[in-house]
């Protein structure tokens, strides 16, 4: 393709996207129902817009990556109605970009991209840049030059505002230049309260301080009050049934299927989206062999079928027949697209080097989605069920103790009657804290108290309709510390 030929079509998509997307903007906002409801995240967005509108313009390259489906092209579409419409910023300085579309069209970067923009609509170069311009980026996994164009982007003008969306963290975590010009924000599938103020628009925010407090201290008398506040809430609530926790738990996480009352549909698609972070997102990060993106999905579904203590890196090199390290690698890449993460034995260094790590799913829902496309091997519901639970319990603990630097979270390991996590303070505490479906036995938590010398234990479970402490041992009901 001639450069002529190339930039016509880049304008004429420009045109056609400063032209069209103004006027279609509420179709990408809201349904027959009203307008969507927004993420968290969308009010942490506009604060950084805010300021760099005031002239603090350190933070404006803000990066959105998450796996597929938890709601980011329309995340993005919000912050563009935000910036037309309510702190009316005019259109020809707000330009949204699919890197996939652009990629259809032509071997283009957003430095290209950007490049003609500024010259076609603002008769200008982003040096001489006098005015400040929004660049709102999707799926910028397609543009493969997406760092360079960046940094090139951030360092030539403080009057342009980067916002650029992902499906997977690879390369963001891998390039020290983005990450130190950058404010990194992952966007995770959704929390229980989260879902329940997406999709019901109940007023549930979440307080982490408060789980965070109680974890460390085992003071039950806030997380009390705060129990009572949310049980009235729902109470409160038409829209909202008991059942809406179990589908919560199996089809949850993703607000693309709200609106989808297939259950069946919701599996497949969440199959479809993993077999599609393999093929695509992971490939536009790193050259791997067709046989590898095979071993990748297998292993996913492997994972899905058993417990999750039952990972060993001997059985899984055995069931694909390859080698242990390649197996090392894919885990690490998949862990990488946040499909996956994993926890290490509690203990010293030596034992966390010898001893297997666990693996869980980002969120209960995928396991439940790959697991029942290729028929579950656990067939007690009541086992699967409390598998799906302690995924979703681990999850929470896991972002928990990652945005609290002085907690990390570790697997019990010890063979004695391990319990499920243990949460270690910084030069403190440990906190055993064991998950359960119809959990009444407490022999578990009580060794583990003694093993550890804890001054108390947490038993997560629907044994109890609400929040009691027992002697050392503090009781908490499921659906609750979903929604704390």
């Amino acid at each position: 393709m001639e450069i002529n030929e190339k930039r016509e079509i880049i304008s004429n998509f420009i045109d056609e996207t400063l032209r069209e997307i103004p006027n279609a903007l509420n179709a990408y906002v809201s349904d027959d129902n009203g307008k969507f409801s927004k993420r968290r995240e969308f009010n942490e967005i506009t604060q950084y817009i805010n300021n760099f509108l005031e002239g603090k313009k350190r933070k404006r390259f803000i990066l959105l990556p998450g796996i597929r489906g938890v709601g980011k092209t329309t995340l993005l579409f919000q912050v563009y109605e935000y910036l037309l419409k309510e702190i009316n910023v005019n259109p020809d300085q707000i330009i949204y970009i699919s890197c996939d579309d652009l990629n259809d069209l032509c071997d283009c970067t957003i430095r290209e991209f950007t490049e003609i923009f500024l010259e076609d609509y603002h008769d200008t170069t982003m040096r001489q840049l006098d005015k400040n311009i929004f660049l709102l980026i999707d799926e910028t996994q397609y543009d493969k030059k997406w760092t360079t164009s960046s940094k090139v982007l951030f360092d030539r003008s403080k009057n342009i505002f980067i916002l650029i969306t992902g499906s997977s963290a690879l390369t963001i975590e891998d390039n020290a230049d983005i990450e130190r010009r950058s404010v990194n924000k992952e966007i995770l599938p959704l929390s229980f309260s989260h879902h329940l103020e997406l999709k019901y628009k109940i007023q549930i925010k979440e307080k982490q301080d408060i789980l965070t407090n109680f974890i460390i201290t085992g003071e039950i008398k806030e997380i009390i009050e705060r129990e009572l506040e949310l049980n009235n809430t729902l109470m409160n609530n038409s829209n909202y049934t008991n059942l809406d926790w179990k589908n919560y738990l199996y089809y949850g996480g993703f607000p693309v299927y709200f609106e989808e009352e297939d259950t069946k549909s919701i599996c497949n698609d969440i199959v479809k989206m993993t077999r599609r972070v393999v093929k695509e997102d992971i490939s536009n990060m790193k050259n791997i062999s067709e046989d590898n993106k095979t071993n990748a999905n297998r292993i996913l579904r492997y994972l899905s079928m058993i417990d999750s203590a039952d990972v060993s890196m001997n059985k899984i090199s055995k069931y694909l027949n390859t080698a242990v390290g390649n197996v090392e690698t894919i885990l690490g890449l998949l862990e990488k697209t946040h499909l996956i993460y994993h926890l290490e034995p509690y203990g010293s260094p030596s034992l966390r080097t010898r001893k297997a790590r666990k693996y869980y799913f980002t969120t209960s829902s995928i396991k439940y989605a790959l697991s029942s496309k290729i028929g579950n091997n656990i067939k007690d519901k009541n086992k699967f069920e409390g598998l799906l639970i302690e995924n979703m319990v681990a999850s929470k603990l896991f972002k928990l103790t990652a945005d609290y630097d002085d907690l990390t979270l570790f697997y019990d390991s010890n063979n004695n009657g391990n319990v499920d996590f243990i949460v270690k303070e910084e030069f403190g505490k440990i906190i055993p804290i064991e998950v359960g479906k119809n959990k009444k036995n407490t022999k578990q938590i009580e060794n583990a108290i003694k093993h550890y010398k804890a001054e108390y234990g947490i038993i997560i479970s629907d044994n109890r309709k609400k929040i009691e402490k027992k002697g050392n041992i503090i009781h908490i009901p499921i659906k609750i510390f979903a929604l704390l």
